[in-house]
């Protein structure tokens, strides 16, 4: 049994074939309109999202959010304030 994956995969290479092939033939040639290849191709990129989804998130890797970097130091030494404000 094919997953729904694997046939997303299947059907973007296949209509990437298709538009490959429609594009190179001349305009009086083509079995697809223009508009109608246009509208494969968004098509296309909309499904490429899917397939090429990356679950990591962005966080890890812009330096615009998620928590700031700490040293051992710091970790350490903010554990021991806690410790310290939990105990006194």
């Amino acid at each position: 049994m094919e997953l729904s994956t694997q046939k997303l995969e299947r059907i973007y290479k296949e209509l990437k074939e298709i538009v490959k092939f429609e594009n190179s033939l001349h305009m009086m040639d083509m079995t697809l309109n223009q508009s109608d290849v246009n509208t494969l191709e968004e098509v296309i990129s909309m499904i490429e999202d899917i397939v090429n989804y990356d679950p990591t998130p962005y966080y890890l890797y812009d330096n615009s959010g998620g928590e700031p970097l700490m040293t051992a130091n710091e970790r350490l030494s903010a554990a021991w304030q806690e410790h310290l404000q939990l105990h006194s």
